[in-house]
C-alpha cells in the first residue's frame, strides 16, 4: 500500500512541478513551502479516505480547510481526481452508489 501511496505521490509531484513552471514561479522557496503543505495535505486527505484519520485530525484538516483557500482548491481538485479514478477503475462500485443516490431521491 505505502509502494503505491509513494508512486502517487510521484506522480502529483511530478504534476505539481509542471503546474509550478507554467505558473512562472519566481521564488523556489516558496513552491518547497507550498510542496511540503500539499505533501502533508494529501497525506491527510488519504488517510481520510482510507478511514485511518484519527478524529482530532478529522477535526484539525476542517480548520485548515476552512481558513485556507489554496488548500480547499487542492482539497477539492484532489476529492474530483479521486472520484474520477474510481469511476474508472471500479465502474460497478460507482454504478451501485449512483443506483444508491437515485432510491434516495423523492420521485
Amino acid at each position: 500500500m505505502l509502494g503505491k501511496i509513494d508512486k502517487l505521490q510521484s506522480e502529483v509531484d511530478d504534476l505539481l512541478g509542471l503546474c509550478a513552471e507554467a505558473g512562472g514561479v519566481d521564488d523556489p522557496s516558496v513552491l518547497g513551502l507550498q510542496e511540503n503543505k500539499q505533501l502533508r495535505l494529501g497525506v491527510m486527505i488519504l488517510k481520510m479516505q482510507d478511514g485511518d484519520l484519527e478524529p482530532r485530525y478529522v477535526q484539525r484538516l476542517g480548520k485548515w480547510l476552512g481558513c485556507d483557500e489554496q488548500a480547499l482548491r487542492y482539497y477539492v481538485d484532489f476529492q474530483g481526481i479521486t472520484a474520477m479514478l474510481s469511476c474508472h477503475f471500479n465502474k460497478s462500485k460507482f454504478r451501485t452508489m449512483l443506483d444508491f443516490i437515485k432510491e434516495c431521491l423523492p420521485v
